[in-house]
């Protein structure tokens, strides 16, 4: 299919987007300050012109970048809004920028500059990595100074170039940052335009890799909406507001106001119900019943939006939690629900989980905290999810 066309008649697709969330409150990154950032992400589909989509949907006040810009390949274009350099996003909104002439590939990676000259609150973001400059306006810079490491010392392989951690048994961690929810391309044949809702293991970049599998030819654009602590039936808990609204609250921001999207991939973990009792109320615990009700009511609102919709199964919890039986017996029962219930599926269970015990993650495929799949396992779920991807085409 062709992605219908805006106003400018340009025809445009997602390539790469995030799912913003709040961060205030959160103190993993300092505010912003005379610095450029630069976030560094890859193409899931080429085109012939790009725009980006800049949010501020958890800010309190207004966000001010006094220059932007794109690049791919070392070429940068500087970014501008209704013609202007300067760029200011009121509080809970977001602004597309003005085209621009430059090329992208499949696999090619995208860099997105922001130069903050005052103090900015990090606040509506995603992603694990990003650069921060050393003092001054950098946009577009080749030598780009680094102010110092990133909290997580760390970047995602998308695919394209050797692993950071060559063994693959590290963290699978993307790219990201603030303020940068989309980046389009115009001008893309696009089959399908396929957005992967869930929580951590969906955030640490399956999609990314799943993308860099298809070939370029196959002109599927494969988006990540995943937010880390994300649930399916409850909207984050004040205290940790960087996890997000449930997939019910945010699916027709994160989903149906996705341009062109055809697929919907629902690739939830077991946050609904292994955070109760141990990191949020217990009194939030929910039953096999309102867990199957909240999966349904997804797959329904994205049938009735005329999308494909495929479900993925839980992978296995850590060993402490997968001891608890009922903890476990969710995972199982839902599990169980997803294989027998007719619906279209990716089976992330069987692809990583342990041969001699089914209840944990294979270590190959385990990141430190054995909850989380790593660099590896995070590309079995994306070899996975590529031959489902293709078959269905």
């Amino acid at each position: 299919m062709r992605t219908h066309e805006t106003d400018d008649g340009m025809g445009w697709t997602p390539t790469w987007t995030q799912a913003m969330t709040d961060f205030r409150g959160e103190d993993d990154e300092p505010p912003f300050d005379d610095v450029t950032v630069r976030m560094t992400v890859p193409a899931s589909i080429g085109g012939s012109g790009v725009r980006v989509e800049l949010s501020n949907r958890f800010g309190d006040g207004p966000v001010r970048i006094a220059r932007g810009a794109v690049g791919v390949g070392g070429r940068f274009v500087e970014i501008s809004v209704d013609g202007q350099s300067s760029i200011e996003i009121a509080a809970g909104a977001s602004r597309w920028t003005d085209p621009v002439d430059l090329t992208v590939s499949h696999g090619d990676e995208i860099v997105v500059d922001l130069y903050l000259p005052e103090s900015t609150p990090y606040t509506s973001a995603n992603g694990f990595t990003l650069d921060r400059s050393l003092p001054g306006d950098f946009v577009g810079s080749r030598e780009f100074p680094l102010e110092g490491p990133t909290p997580v010392e760390a970047t995602t392989n998308t695919g394209t170039e050797p692993d950071p951690d060559p063994d693959g048994t590290g963290w699978s961690l993307p790219p990201g940052g603030p303020f940068l929810r989309t980046v389009e391309v115009a001008g893309a044949e696009a089959r399908a335009v396929v957005v992967c809702l869930g929580a951590s293991s969906t955030a640490m970049g399956w999609p990314q890799y799943t993308a860099a599998l298809l070939p370029a030819d196959a002109g599927i654009a494969v988006l990540n909406r995943g937010i880390a602590g994300n649930r399916i039936r409850l909207d984050a808990p004040r205290t940790n507001p960087s996890w997000g609204r449930a997939g019910l609250s945010r699916f027709d921001e994160d989903v149906l106001a996705t341009r062109g999207v055809t697929h919907l991939v629902i690739a939830y973990n077991s946050n609904d119900w292994s955070l109760p009792g141990r990191i949020t109320p217990k009194d939030e615990m929910p039953t096999f019943a309102q867990l199957i009700d909240g999966y349904r009511e997804l797959v329904d609102r994205a049938r009735t939006a005329g999308l494909t919709v495929l479900l993925t199964t839980v992978t296995p919890l850590a060993p402490d939690i997968a001891g608890d039986p009922g903890r476990e017996g969710l995972r199982v029962a839902v599990n169980e629900w997803i294989r027998t219930s007719g619906y279209e599926f990716v089976d992330f269970d069987a692809a990583i989980r342990s041969e001699a015990d089914p209840s944990l993650l294979e270590d190959a495929y385990a990141a430190p905290d054995h909850t989380h799949p790593n660099i590896n396992g995070s590309k079995r779920l994306a070899r996975a999810m590529a031959e489902t991807l293709a078959r269905l085409q």
